[in-house]
This record gives C-alpha cells, structure tokens and sequence, in this order.
C-alpha cells in the first residue's frame, strides 16, 4: 500500500527526533485548548513506528490509535505513557502575567449587627 506524501513528510520530520516533537508540541500547548494538542500528538504518533511505541508505552496499538485519534480525550496517564516513549517530557511552565480579578472571600457573610432598643 503505498504511503501518501503527507505521512512521509510527518515520517520525515517526527520519526525518533524528540527535538522536532517537542518544538511541534510546544506550538500546540502554547494556543491553550486541547483539540491543536490532539491533533499535533496524532500526527506525531503516525509519523512513528506504532508498534514499537505501543511496545515501549505498554499500550496496545490500537488504544493508541483511539486515545490521539481526536475521537476522545486521553487520560493523562496515556498522554504520559506516549510522550515517555516518544523520548519528550511534559514540563510546566508560568504564563505570562495578567490581571487577576479579586477572588470573594470565604466563609460565612458577617452578621449584621442589630440595633439595640
């Protein structure tokens, strides 16, 4: 069967590089929705050899093709399990800074204090 061209320029450009895989992830993690990030995992995990990463991963091929196929959000687990196999690690970084609103305070509302006869 051959193979389109988008699959071996993916191939071309993921394939056991985890610089490239990282740089790509970054891109979608920077837009801070989750779809880019799921679509970006899906092409990074078809552009490798599946089964090696399922093997490496301890997940089956095809769970792996359904947790990024964008059909369902994976667990974090899974998305851990993928990028540990992959050679890439998930680090947090602090936004940049914006205004935060005041917060209500907790507990109960403060008694009103009744006026004395």
């Amino acid at each position: 069967m051959p193979v389109s061209k988008d699959k071996s320029a993916l191939k071309g450009r993921f394939r056991d590089n985890p610089e490239a895989i990282a740089r790509y992830l970054n891109k979608s993690l920077e837009k801070g929705q989750l779809q880019p990030v799921l679509t970006a995992l899906d092409k990074i995990l078809r552009a490798q050899n599946v089964q090696a990463v399922a093997r490496e991963s301890g997940m089956r091929r095809d769970k792996l093709y359904g947790s990024f196929g964008g059909k369902v959000d994976p667990t974090l687990g899974r998305v851990l399990k993928l990028l540990n196999a992959l050679n890439v690690r998930l680090v947090a970084e602090p936004c940049a800074a914006r205004p935060i609103p005041s917060r209500p305070k907790l507990g109960r509302p403060k008694k009103l204090e009744s006026p004395s006869a």
